[in-house]
């Protein structure tokens, strides 16, 4: 078994234990003490439990890996574990099952390792580089779409953004017939881009925690997808997006920075 191959095993089970974990708060979230950390950005007991003990195992198994989390923080490094504990808490928090758990192993600025677990759904997406992306242990694709007139964009932003940049990318995809949903969770958009759910995965500002797993799903779902790293340190917040290829010209056309035409990393 080789040192990625021990990694993606354990990244698996963790993500699951974590998830199993952030379901029975869910379930009894009328108990937990709640943080504001800006307008409609909370943080629970559950955020920190989760991440602690994905924290935990991690050092224990792989001591020589750096870490980096939403809420415990972290630097960059070679190798580095990023942890997003419950990607959606605004949702966890108001008993909407659209949030997940997210774990990315990173090394060199790529992403190896993606793992999205959505608890409340019983759904377990997973991607290793070059291996595929699979829900539940089965292989997943991206979907077909390849006109903008018969595609469903999910899209993410939140009260970071100024009201221009929401109306304008609203506007574009109104003009351009494509339907649209907001979720209020990415890691659970991605996923459901890399399962042909929606066509379009657009997240106008985002962090490297919140979307690396789900990055890694869609390109190894057969997609497009920004690669986080490429211009840009895991501490900064960037635009990104998942989608089909023949769906990636315009949507690169209209939002600078998302790199939807750079060439995947080598495997």
């Amino acid at each position: 078994m080789t040192a990625i191959d021990e990694r993606f095993r354990e990244a698996c089970r963790i993500a699951v234990a974590a998830g199993e974990r952030a379901l029975d708060r869910y379930e009894n979230r009328g108990e937990l003490t709640i943080e504001s950390k800006g307008l409609q950005d909370f943080v629970s007991a559950a955020d920190r439990e989760v991440e602690d003990y994905i924290r935990g195992e991690l050092s224990r198994l792989f001591p020589d890996d750096a870490i980096l989390g939403e809420e415990g923080g972290g630097d960059e490094a070679d190798r580095v574990w990023v942890i997003d504990p419950i990607d959606g808490t605004a949702n966890f928090l108001r008993g909407i099952p659209a949030w997940g758990v997210l774990l990315a192993y990173v090394v060199d600025g790529v992403t190896e390792i993606g793992l999205t677990v959505l608890p409340v759904l019983n759904e377990v997406y997973a991607a290793r580089r070059g291996h595929g992306a699979t829900l539940n242990g089965r292989p997943i694709r991206i979907s077909g779409c390849t006109e903008p007139t018969e595609a469903c964009a999910a899209v993410s932003f939140s009260f970071k953004q100024t009201r221009d940049d929401i109306t304008g990318t609203m506007g574009w995809l109104h003009d351009n017939g494509i339907d649209m949903r907001r979720i209020g969770s990415s890691a659970v958009i991605l996923a459901w881009a890399a399962a042909g759910r929606v066509d379009i995965a657009l997240i106008v500002s985002c962090n490297s925690w919140d979307c690396l797993p789900g990055l890694l799903l869609v390109e190894e779902a057969g997609g497009r997808a920004t690669h986080y790293a490429d211009g840009c340190s895991l501490l900064e917040r960037r635009p990104v997006a998942a989608c089909t290829p023949a769906l990636a010209a315009s949507l690169q056309a209209r939002f600078a920075g998302l790199g939807l035409d750079a060439e995947a990393p080598a495997t």
